[in-house]
């Protein structure tokens, strides 16, 4: 591959000339249209890394994901990827690998790399992400939790569990469990779990029996093995579309009948819903809006202008085939 300084030699002008030329600075016509020649020449492409390394201002977007094998992910930086390009950024990526140790480290390496900002997807908030975020010079957006002390984003979770309890409510299940992740993530293991038990509350069912897994499939399946054949449940929710088909699986291994003898919902609206057996009745929380929404305030933070207090992602009940009617 063609370097600078061969592009350089060829031209007979100095590196600098044609590093200011890439760097759209000024350089004489006569000698940009002979750089130009030669890049075409020899299809040269500009390592826009090192370019941004060099340069005061970065076209680079860190994105710190919890893992890589999470469908609300995948959807959410594919929303964000895009609108990152309509920007004239790319992104750069770090697996955190849901610790919050990793969460940390990462936040001061990118910023050690001059990325413009950074896009924190946080399995939480705590005290060590505060001290972090307020030490750098870098804007950070936290997007998945919510947290007055810092810039956020994510969806009304206690309304979307909410809605989930009212849309189910046509069913007529009585007997119902809600499963959930850890509490340390307050969106998605409070607010997401008290607007389920709240709603159902209001149409007079009190007593939601609760179990917690993890946002993993596997786990989510294990779980089901164990207490489906011991609990009177009809109806299960999980947590995550993840968590309600680790459940069906494990009803499927028990010889259950989906929609008949158990019923199961779920939250994301993933594509994997509608290929699984039953297709999964859920609420779609359009995760790329929130990724195209996490860019839109990125641009605002970099322009230094004010960023709006409430933005509301609306979420959608879907209704397939995985819960069926109490007869």
């Amino acid at each position: 591959m063609v370097t600078i300084n061969q592009i350089a030699k060829e031209a007979k002008v100095s590196k600098s000339t044609v590093s200011r030329y890439l760097n759209q600075g000024y350089v004489s016509q006569e000698t940009a249209k002979k750089i130009e020649a030669i890049i075409q020449k020899y299809n040269y492409t500009p390592n826009e890394f090192a370019r941004n390394l060099k340069s005061q201002k970065s076209s680079f977007t860190g994105v710190i994901i919890p893992r890589l094998d999470s469908p609300s992910v995948v959807r959410m930086l594919s929303g964000l990827e895009k609108s990152e390009r309509e920007y004239g950024r790319q992104i750069m990526m770090v697996n955190s690998e849901l610790t919050v140790e990793r969460e940390i480290e990462s936040l001061y390496n990118l910023q050690q790399n001059k990325i413009a900002a950074i896009v924190l997807m946080a399995v939480a908030i705590t005290e060590e992400h505060l001290k972090a975020i307020n030490q750098l010079k870098t804007p950070v957006l936290v997007l998945g939790q919510k947290d007055r002390r810092l810039m956020t984003l994510t969806q009304d979770n206690y309304f979307a569990g909410r809605q989930m309890a009212l849309g189910l409510q046509r069913y007529g299940h009585k007997k119902i469990a809600y499963v959930g992740v850890t509490e340390n993530d307050i969106e998605v293991g409070v607010h997401r779990k008290r607007g389920v038990i709240d709603g159902f509350n209001e149409i007079g069912i009190n007593e939601i029996k609760v179990y917690e897994s993890t946002f993993m499939v596997e786990d989510a399946y294990q779980l089901g093995l164990s207490i489906l054949p011991a609990t009177c449940e009809t109806l299960y929710i999980g947590a995550t579309d993840n968590i309600a088909i680790g459940l069906m699986k494990a009803a499927h291994h028990l010889g259950l009948k989906i929609g008949q003898d158990v019923s199961f919902a779920g939250f994301g609206g993933h594509p994997t819903g509608e290929y699984v057996y039953p297709t999964l009745t859920t609420i779609d929380l359009h995760h790329e809006k929130l990724g195209i929404m996490a860019s839109k305030y990125v641009e605002l933070m970099l322009k230094k202008q004010p960023i709006p207090e409430t933005t509301t992602i609306a979420t959608e009940m879907i209704h397939r085939e995985s819960v069926g009617y109490i007869k």
